[in-house]
């Protein structure tokens, strides 16, 4: 009886451990970032979750308590964007984009035109969407690498759903006293003649490579923002 009995607990335990272990990769992240661009206060809030698939991020930006943007983005096992879908709200924009053998397929409405292009890549330059929170920045972060190229689509004019090569490079790191613990700052900019309009500087907290914030100019054309990490879970 005693055996069964332990047989029993023991055989809970393990089926509660597979559960446990299994769960972990569905489990989601949930981070919220506050903007101050000029007068404005801008939140967005993320979702982190991987899967069997990916890696899913989901995303919502909102102003003046109403969501204006969403994006839901799939990366693969090496975080090179797999697809992104971005719609905004009241002004017949929904866009699709995925990556294909011959570049990147973006396809949708843009302010109510319809759109439908092929983008090619560079073989050695991927597209990185939602840069710098792609889950896989740690892996630069953490390398002995100086700078990565790669292509981003943009969501605000002049450059809405065009797409542009991008270079982020590492600068100094220590610790800093408005983010309350040691810091790389990565000098994030458009490639070419592009990087003399706009760049700005995203903060990654050393231990984990977490984004702390951005300090820098706006979308060209906007107000400087300050971006700051205020709630993660």
């Amino acid at each position: 009886m005693i055996k069964k009995l332990s047989s029993e607990i023991i055989s809970g335990i393990l089926v509660l451990l597979i559960i446990i272990t299994s769960g972990q990769s569905l489990l989601a992240q949930n981070l919220v970032y506050e903007e101050k661009r000029g007068d404005d206060m801008i939140y967005y809030h993320y979702c982190f979750e991987d899967t069997p698939e990916g890696h899913h991020i989901k995303v919502a930006r909102v102003f003046e308590g109403d969501t204006t943007d969403k994006h839901i983005l799939i990366t693969g096992p090496d975080h090179q964007t797999l697809s992104w879908r971005y719609t905004r709200f009241g002004e017949h924009t929904d866009i699709y984009a995925r990556l294909t053998p011959d570049g990147v397929h973006i396809k949708g409405y843009l302010d109510g035109d319809e759109i439908d292009e092929l983008e090619e890549l560079d073989e050695d330059e991927p597209w990185i969407q939602l840069f710098p929170m792609n889950p896989g920045m740690d892996k630069f972060i953490f390398s002995d690498e100086d700078e990565i190229v790669f292509w981003s689509i943009g969501t605000e004019s002049p450059a809405d759903m065009e797409i542009n090569s991008f270079s982020a490079e590492k600068e100094d790191s220590g610790y800093h006293d408005e983010f309350g613990c040691k810091v790389i700052r990565i000098n994030f900019s458009p490639t070419g003649w592009k990087s003399w309009f706009w760049d700005g500087d995203y903060f990654f907290r050393l231990d984990d490579a977490r984004v702390m914030g951005y300090r820098g100019d706006g979308a060209p054309g906007k107000p400087s923002s300050k971006t700051s990490l205020i709630k993660e879970e």
